[in-house]
């Protein structure tokens, strides 16, 4: 009782265990104990009641090669953990935890033809929505609290037009650019659960992890108790949860997983306004920029600042040298296709002395030339990064209800249209989801017969993730 009125319950009665048991008891039976425990911790529990409880949307720029990305199973229960598609093989030992959406519809509105049309249109379904409309992440966030969408990006660009991610109140056309420097993101970010300028982080939780882990060993104990009063079974089942919840966060504070703290000594990108052409040392930066972000978005998930994020990994139309695609990762993934028997087309460009597939100018050609090497090893990179991501949500303990969304902006590969878009599931969705399998959403040919598109994906997603009254009723559902 005496670590409950130091957190806050000082009207509790402190004259026998009774009490306090008559206390939770009177919390279960109204459903209350979950939200008491929250404002107890200075921040959210969620009991893992078959719904996601986090969702990043992850965009990649250009599409995919189809037929070196498309699984060469197919539709139903992912068979095994083998490498589905050069373009999927990263994702290989996560095979049970994702859905792999082929030949999807991209819903992206009118005007579509050119990067930036598709680009803002994916996560709206229409490029040109009014001023008053959302894109589908902020309708998310709106329903659950007032966090809002943690926004980040990678090398976007500075066009308020091509940003896939639309708050209320902006024109379709003048969006909020997306934090690009990993930096800068970790210290406001570190600043929100601090409430000051530490740049080592903190915690807003008040107490140490053994308190906490206290705490939730002293209303554990008093579950035993609870379990005989008499209570309905959907009463019962709600106690079960608040049950869970407590035991999992009493497992993280023990462990220092999902401790509340930020790595503020990362990378910035002195380059991500940069309209000239980058150097090869430049180019490195990318997938540090890209694991960089997605540390952010972790370490949000963990503190309870956002359930919603949306990280744009550049800006699409690749003619403004703002990314480059010549780091080493993807060059060795490059060679891993061509030992394959992946063959690289005309495209080429020179570095030196060095004749790399995949500069600049060659892998926008590939978007337009399905088979190019240079493409092949992009989309390759960023499955990887998806694995990455996978694996941090893992070791923070947030795999199992968080979902990852991931898409880009073309179609069929071989035109900016909608058809044959691919699109990734991953994570755990809290349950919510059978993972593990392949859906085939239509035929593939670019304006051909549509069975599914990404309106009734994100609808589901956003019943997933709990908002089920979204006020545009195209976001139908019905895809997962």
């Amino acid at each position: 009782m005496k670590l409950l009125n130091k957190l806050g319950f000082a009207s509790v009665k402190e004259s026998t265990s009774q009490s306090r048991r008559k206390f939770l008891r009177n919390l279960a039976q109204a459903g209350m104990l979950l939200p008491v425990a929250g404002s107890m911790l200075g921040q959210r529990v969620f009991a893992n009641t078959g719904s996601a409880q986090r969702v990043l949307f992850l965009y990649y720029p250009n599409g995919v090669v189809p037929y070196n990305w498309v699984p060469q199973q197919g539709p139903g229960a992912i068979s095994g953990s083998q490498e589905l598609s050069f373009g999927l093989g990263p994702l290989s030992s996560w095979h049970d935890r994702m859905i792999v959406l082929q030949n999807m519809t991209l819903d992206i509105g009118s005007g579509a033809g050119a990067h930036y049309n598709d680009m803002r249109g994916i996560l709206t379904g229409n490029n040109e929505i009014s001023r008053e409309s959302a894109s589908i992440d902020h309708l998310i966030a709106e329903q659950l609290g007032s966090e809002g969408v943690l926004s980040l990006g990678v090398r976007t660009g500075g066009r308020s037009d091509i940003m896939i991610s639309k708050p209320r109140g902006y024109d379709s056309g003048a969006r909020p650019i997306p934090n690009n420097d990993p930096a800068d993101a970790a210290q406001k970010l570190a600043v929100g659960i601090s409430g000051g300028g530490s740049s080592s982080g903190g915690s807003s939780s008040g107490g140490s992890s053994g308190d906490k882990q206290a705490y939730y060993e002293a209303i554990l104990n008093d579950f035993d108790g609870l379990a005989e009063v008499t209570l309905d079974s959907a009463r019962r089942d709600k106690l079960t949860l608040h049950e869970n919840a407590l035991k999992r966060l009493r497992d993280l504070a023990g462990n220092q997983v999902g401790e509340c703290s930020f790595n503020t000594n990362v990378m910035s990108d002195p380059y991500a306004s940069s309209s000239g052409q980058l150097t090869p040392n430049e180019w490195q930066m990318f997938p540090h920029l890209a694991r960089a972000q997605i540390d952010n978005i972790v370490g949000a998930f963990s503190c309870g600042l956002n359930r919603v994020a949306t990280l744009q990994l550049s800006k699409g139309d690749e003619n403004g040298n703002l990314v480059n695609y010549s780091f080493d990762e993807c060059w060795q993934m490059s060679q891993d296709a061509i030992s394959q028997g992946i063959q690289h087309s005309n495209g080429s460009g020179t570095v030196g002395s060095i004749t790399r597939w995949y500069n600049e100018f060659a892998s926008h050609s590939a978007s337009h030339r399905p088979g190019d090497v240079p493409h092949t090893a992009q989309v390759r990179w960023y499955h990887s990064l998806l694995a990455y991501t996978l694996q941090q949500l893992e070791n923070s303990g947030l795999l199992d209800d968080t979902l990852v969304v991931m898409f880009s902006e073309v179609g069929d590969g071989s035109k900016h249209g909608g058809a044959a878009g691919a699109v990734t599931l991953a994570g755990g969705a809290g349950g919510a989801l059978q993972m593990g399998r392949i859906i085939n959403c239509g035929d593939g040919v670019n304006n051909g017969q549509r069975i599914y598109g990404t309106h009734q994906l994100f609808g589901d997603v956003a019943r997933y993730m709990g908002a089920t009254n979204l006020p545009e009723s195209h976001w139908s559902g019905g895809v997962v």
